[in-house]
């Protein structure tokens, strides 16, 4: 599977991964629901990808893998958090797409990924096309004004999105160290999974929260699972494949165009002009990436 293809199956994949979150918050401690998700799409993946001679590079990069498993851990903690304050997770995404640009960077100095004046056209249209389209950019506050689930809650979801922002980007990285360290993408989302998800175990285990699950809660914890499995692993595989990991992230960033037809067609979302613009934008990001 190309880097591409990769992509964008994870952009699909990881829109249903958060519209489960959004579901499951609300329902379940974060601690909980994500041990169990994490843990699950682990066992999956591991029986599909790792096998005994894995080991030995999994050994040799055991740090980086640790450490990503770590960022995943804090990043998809401070995501929970931010859609238990903020209803429209279209625009925790906008606020995280800044990773792209920071990673970007990243990958011409410290990995020596070919510099492509188009693919740099692409990032940037991808990356402002999805900010439009989470109203996220400042001209946008007048035109078309971003609800709020309180005052007080404004600055707190913000702050959790920012921080998760900061953590996946430290999270492709050490996943690209690990890669170029001879651990494949398919078994490195293994191990970050495993150690984000024991993180969660320890966590919850700390709070004292409770791991038993009801019966009417499976069936949304294993759809989380299934799309975390194939988003996860098709993420993965994609940043161990391209040439630049923002061109990654910038087409996985796609599923802000998911999420809004999404709103559109199933919460009743008021079509708007500019959403339809940065919904263009993004597809015209895409093909120049492509």
């Amino acid at each position: 599977m190309s880097w591409f293809v990769a992509a964008l199956v994870a952009a699909v994949a990881l829109s249903g991964q958060g519209l489960s979150f959004q579901r499951l918050h609300k329902l379940l401690p974060i601690t909980t629901y994500m041990a169990y998700v994490w843990l699950g799409s682990a066992a999956l993946l591991a029986i599909v990808f790792l096998r005994p001679e894995h080991f030995a590079a999994i050994g040799a990069n055991w740090l980086p893998l640790v450490l990503a498993g770590a960022s995943s851990w804090i990043g998809n903690y401070a995501f929970n958090q931010a859609i238990k304050t903020q209803n429209n997770i279209g625009y925790i995404e906008g606020i995280i797409t800044i990773r792209t640009a920071i990673t970007y960077v990243f990958s011409l100095v410290a990995f020596s990924a070919p510099f492509d004046i188009a693919k740099l056209v692409g990032v940037v249209v991808v990356t402002f096309g999805v900010l439009i389209i989470s109203e996220s950019l400042p001209f946008q506050a007048k035109s078309t004004p971003i609800p709020k689930a309180s005052a007080n809650d404004r600055f707190g979801w913000l702050a959790w999105s920012l921080l998760a922002a900061a953590m996946f980007t430290v999270l492709t990285i050490f996943v690209r160290y690990a890669t170029d360290g001879g651990v494949s993408g398919e078994v490195a989302i293994v191990v970050v999974l495993l150690v984000a998800g024991l993180m969660f175990i320890s966590q919850g285990t700390v709070e004292r929260t409770s791991f038993v699950i009801r019966r009417k809660h499976i069936l949304i914890l294993l759809i989380a699972i299934a799309c975390a499995t194939i988003g996860n692993a098709a993420d993965f595989i994609s940043y161990a494949n391209t040439p630049n990991l923002a061109y990654s992230i910038a087409i996985s960033n796609t599923r802000m165009l998911i999420l809004y037809i999404v709103g559109l067609t199933l919460f009743s979302e008021p079509f708007q002009r500019l959403k339809a613009f940065g919904i263009a934008l993004t597809f015209v990001g895409v093909i120049f990436m492509a």
